[in-house]
């Protein structure tokens, strides 16, 4: 897998195509949903509580859902297939 950055995200659906301010758009929910995806493989759903030790669902979950469904309206963005 790829370690994108913005700017990588960003110059690659350019070069496709994309407007600059839709690219920009995508690339920040395309790195929230990586970042929380990872957090989530890395933790699990149900992680622990930092103070209690209590069983807490994992903060990052309605993070990684509301990115996806930013990137799910972006359909008209060229080149996306080359970030996954």
């Amino acid at each position: 897998m790829v370690d994108w950055d913005a700017g990588h995200v960003v110059e690659a659906l350019v070069a496709a195509g994309t407007r600059r301010d839709l690219a920009v758009q995508y690339a920040d929910a395309f790195l929230e949903y990586r970042e929380a995806s990872k957090n989530i493989s890395e933790h699990g759903a149900v992680c622990q509580h930092p103070r209690t030790s209590n069983p807490i669902t994992n903060p990052y979950l309605p993070i990684r859902d509301a990115a996806l469904r930013k990137l799910q309206n972006m359909r008209t963005v060229k080149g996306v297939e080359a970030l996954w």
